[in-house]
């Protein structure tokens, strides 16, 4: 999936400032921190490897996604190739997640009305 051009100009979250602002969020010291994220992502990673489905309430569900095989055009010579089946990671977004980017979605356009009316 692509992003837009505006989806391009936000500030990406890397790990390190995850770690950061958790750290701030919980009490914890970074060191204590970068273990427990990369004990969530080690956990999420086997349970997903076993074949389980990972779910934290509200976030979302990580699971395992059959993808059928399909034939596609190759971008080499244009003959048919075919992509065969294979398994995938899924999320599927949780209620509050999703709230958070419907409010995101909201408050931008929010603030040009505003702007707009003010002039």
């Amino acid at each position: 999936m692509r992003s837009s051009s505006s989806e391009k100009n936000n500030a990406i979250l890397g790990k390190d400032e995850l770690i950061h602002q958790v750290a701030a969020k919980a009490g914890l010291n970074l060191k204590e921190t970068n273990k427990v994220i990369d004990a969530f992502t080690e956990v999420v990673r086997e349970g997903i490897a076993q074949g389980h489905e990972v779910r934290l309430m509200g976030f979302g569900t990580w699971n395992l996604r059959n993808v059928a095989a399909r034939k596609v055009k190759s971008i080499r010579g244009g003959t048919q190739i075919t992509i065969p089946a294979r398994k995938r990671v899924g999320f599927s977004v949780g209620a509050v997640l999703s709230q958070a980017a419907q409010d995101a979605v909201e408050k931008p356009s929010k603030h040009i009305n505003h702007q707009t009316h003010s002039r």
